[in-house]
């Protein structure tokens, strides 16, 4: 009786397709784990961006005295750049004049490629918006910063520290009172 020695042509292409699946599996998970950590890195600077504009608007809010004319230092310019992309900025003003406004940081709104053009400067003026309660103006502001997906803000709220003080120990009542007297 002859023995066969070595592999069938049959086998070999088992062989040969799940050797196949394999390399391709592999290549998909590398992929895939590559994507995913670009959307990761993306993510955490969005999330530092937000933190860093947080802590320094935040902590300027919370001191302003709100007895004096209030102006705000930060402003939020979005432009689209040469690749069509929109590119926002905060700028701070304090520097002097809009000729020497000092860049903080600068991210990226995610918008849809078909409307970069049209959605990229909208709401930039909102950046920080004072919020009337009870009928009285800078003592709450609403910061609204665009890290959301297709442009969408992240809104948050904050108030004047020395405002929350007054109306614990009752002085709001006692100045608005003298104001209108």
């Amino acid at each position: 009786m002859n023995k066969q020695q070595g592999f069938t042509l049959v086998e070999l292409m088992v062989a040969m397709v799940i050797g196949s699946v394999i390399i391709l599996g592999a290549g998909q998970l590398f992929l895939t784990t590559f994507q995913t950590f670009k959307k990761v890195d993306e993510l955490s600077r969005k999330q530092e961006s937000l933190i860093f504009i947080a802590q320094k608007v935040t902590s300027e809010i919370r001191q302003i005295d709100p007895d004096k004319p209030i102006k705000i230092r930060y402003t939020l310019e979005c432009r689209v750049d040469d690749q069509s992309r929109c590119n926002c900025t905060v700028y701070d003003t304090n520097y002097g004049g809009k000729e020497s406004e000092e860049p903080m940081v600068s991210f990226f709104k995610d918008l849809p490629p078909d409307d970069v053009a049209n959605s990229c400067i909208e709401d930039a003026d909102q950046f920080i918006q004072d919020t009337e309660v009870n009928g009285v103006a800078g003592r709450l502001y609403l910061v609204s910063l665009p890290l959301e997906r297709n442009g969408g803000n992240i809104e948050f709220h904050v108030v004047v520290r020395q405002s929350i003080i007054d109306s614990i120990s009752g002085n709001i009542g006692e100045k608005e009172e003298n104001e209108g007297s």
